[in-house]
């Protein structure tokens, strides 16, 4: 092993036992600081000069008991109440502040500056209260008094840490919001984020005088213009949206939506917002159209007594008229709401249709198996046949089985339409023989008979057949000159 090894081995042997031994030689003392105790030798002789030792740097407003002048003794404590080094900013400047305080409030107001509830508070960069607690003083004293002395000696000794606490002043605004005012305060810079803070809700439509990028001075007036949520119905679609409008017209001005010509709303334009209001747009749309209407013509009968009886002759044919009209058709939302005739007019007039009727009458003779036989007129009719029992009355009903004109039903008579064969006309029905017309029925209507049978000898008809009317020729306002065409045809 090398010689030189060997000596500095030897040295630090040295070194370390004279460090021993003058650490034994020392006097004992504990040291309580905030609480925290620790107990150490030392060779100083004064308070101050073992604190020295130790690294505990005093600052303004830290207690030493004892004094820092007075002697050590053996067993001695020395008690240190260090106050904790604060940096407070607030008011446009920044305090350096040593404090025994342990709440956030307590130490502003030592330095005057007498915050409120409302202010804001931030401790080393946190939002709290101003009953916060404050961190506790941190200190370890120094295990190796030597090298930390000659450290100190150096300009070594550690700087102690602040604690920051930032005071933001709030500001007293005064909010309008519709009917209700309140006062607030706050430590917002502009409108916008003071009334985001406060919670209060902002809606499209909604207009804040000063506007919302407006920084903030105390005793500011806010006003909030509420807007109205409305819908408006149009064009088959519904527009919900909030307005300041005072009118329906100012609404639809402010929405875009136009009344074209005879459009209207519900309600009317005048008429004033109201909250929750439904405006209905209703469209309105006029068409013109053309109708075309035939007119139908009349037919005149005119007697010839050159013409034989039942016989016709058309003089002029009958034509339709036209009839024209011009009609304004409303629709309100697509809808027909009006159908207005505004003109009309005849185009081309009908034509009226002339028919000569014969009033000739001519007796004429036929053969018959029940002998020759004298018709002043020949009629087509539909025959069918009834009985009493079939004649629908019950056997107790006091006109059972009596005819029109109070006969007994039997065979012989018939049942006619009195405006085509008068009661009481003489006929012959080819089949069925002779007979009286004394008898209706609410079902004989036109050219129809109803051939009547004994009770116990009915034969059922139902065929057409020429009807006789025989002599003599009744007067000829008893006549009817024009019979219908069928049996169920009414004159």
């Amino acid at each position: 092993m090398p010689a030189g090894f060997l000596s500095l081995l030897g040295i630090a042997f040295l070194v370390a036992v004279m460090a021993a031994s003058y650490a034994h030689s020392g006097v004992m003392v504990t040291l309580e600081v905030n609480g925290q105790v620790w107990r150490s030798t030392t060779h100083q002789r004064t308070v101050g000069a073992y604190l020295r030792e130790v690294g505990l740097n005093l600052q303004p407003g830290d207690v030493v008991l004892p004094s820092l002048d007075a002697s050590l003794e053996e067993q001695q404590t020395i008690i240190v109440q260090k106050a904790l080094p604060v940096l407070i900013e607030a008011d446009g400047q920044i305090i350096e502040h040593y404090t025994h305080s342990r709440r956030v409030g307590d130490v502003l107001r030592e330095v005057g500056l007498n915050p409120k509830d409302y202010d804001r508070l931030m401790l080393d960069g946190v939002l709290v209260s101003l009953d916060a607690s404050l961190p506790h003083y941190q200190w370890t004293p120094n295990r190796w008094p030597l090298v930390r002395g000659w450290l100190h000696g150096l300009g070594g000794a550690p700087t102690p840490l602040w604690t920051r606490i930032k005071l933001q002043r709030a500001i007293a605004l005064s909010i309008q919001d519709g009917a209700v005012q309140t006062v607030i305060h706050t430590v917002a810079r502009t409108v916008g984020e003071a009334l985001l803070n406060e919670g209060i809700a902002l809606y499209l439509g909604d207009r804040v005088q000063p506007l919302l990028g407006t920084l903030l001075t105390a005793g500011m007036h806010i006003h909030i213009y509420r807007a109205k949520p409305v819908m408006i119905q149009v064009d088959g679609r519904t527009i919900q949206t909030r307005t300041q409008a005072r009118s329906v017209a100012e609404l639809l001005h402010e929405t875009g939506v136009e009344l074209l010509g005879k459009d209207y709303t519900i309600p009317q334009l005048d008429a004033e917002i109201t909250a929750d209001m439904t405006v209905r747009v209703v469209r309105v749309v006029e068409d013109w159209i053309e109708e075309t209407v035939s007119i139908p013509f009349e037919t005149v009968w005119r007697p010839d007594n050159t013409l034989e009886l039942d016989q016709q002759r058309v003089d002029q044919q009958g034509k339709a008229g036209v009839r024209k009209r011009r009609i304004r058709i409303v629709y309100e939302d697509g809808q027909e709401k009006e159908r207005i005739t505004t003109d009309e007019w005849v185009e081309r007039p009908p034509t009226t249709r002339i028919v000569s009727y014969g009033t000739k009458i001519v007796v004429r003779e036929l053969e018959t198996p029940d002998g020759v036989i004298r018709y002043w007129r020949k009629v087509r009719m539909l025959a069918t046949s009834y009985n009493a029992p079939t004649a629908g009355k019950d056997p107790d009903h006091p006109t059972y089985g009596i005819t029109r004109l109070g006969w007994r039903a039997r065979k012989g008579i018939v049942a006619v339409d009195p405006r085509v064969i008068s009661l009481r006309t003489q006929v012959y029905v080819p089949g069925y023989g002779f007979a009286t017309a004394a008898d209706t029925g609410s079902k004989i209507l036109g050219r129809r008979i109803d051939l009547c049978y004994d009770d116990d000898n009915l034969v059922l008809w139902y065929k057409w057949v020429d009807v006789y009317l025989l002599e003599p020729v009744p007067p000829a306002e008893k006549i009817n000159w024009i019979l219908p065409s069928y049996p169920s045809e009414r004159r």
